[in-house]
């Protein structure tokens, strides 16, 4: 299993956006005129979820990464949840009220999907997009969802999850020495 597990995240590497690479500089917005700011779950291993309010593909990865959430959350993992959707500004609420996640959902523009999902302005992503990013803010795995991974997404998504917690955990001052991947040049 892990033997999968590891040839998956190789070509699920080769195949999309590159990583490592860091995490763009994008605020989730949420419909109260709030927004998440993803640079304050720095020190915590974070996945991002970037999904449609509309897809039963991407509200069982909402739900799943809402299990991950409360077994892994105590040990340091953040899960943070993006609607892309035209108009998610308006079915955010009612989704939110709906399936009641653990963990904070705003939603994001078609540019800011691509500016997360670090994928050019003329490819069409395919969402759920999920993003795993290390404790300094360093994406390190992206799957989105046409992906095999999500063929058995509890196990692999666990198991990547389980991974991201296992980034030895550094004390706040030395995550402002923590390694940084280089940007990329416009």
């Amino acid at each position: 299993m892990l033997r999968r597990l590891l040839v998956l995240v190789c070509l699920a590497g080769l195949a999309f956006a590159k990583t490592p690479r860091p995490l763009a500089n994008v605020a989730i917005h949420n419909p109260d005129l709030t927004s998440i700011d993803l640079k304050k779950f720095r020190g915590k291993a974070m996945v991002l979820v970037i999904f449609s309010t509309s897809c039963a593909d991407c509200v069982a990865v909402v739900q799943l990464m809402d299990k991950i959430q409360k077994e892994y959350g105590p040990q340091g993992l953040q899960v943070v949840g993006a609607a892309g959707d035209d108009n998610a500004k308006f079915m955010l609420g009612a989704f939110i009220m709906r399936y009641r996640p653990l963990f904070p959902i705003g939603f994001v523009s078609k540019d800011e999907i691509m500016k997360l999902a670090d994928v050019s302005k003329d490819s069409r992503p395919v969402a759920p997009i999920v993003i795993f990013i290390d404790r300094w803010g360093v994406v390190r795995e992206q799957f989105q969802g046409n992906h095999p991974i999500f063929h058995d997404a509890e196990k692999s998504l666990k198991a990547l999850a389980l991974a991201m917690l296992r980034v030895v955990q550094l004390p706040p001052e030395a995550l402002k020495a923590a390694p940084k991947a280089s940007q990329p040049q416009p």
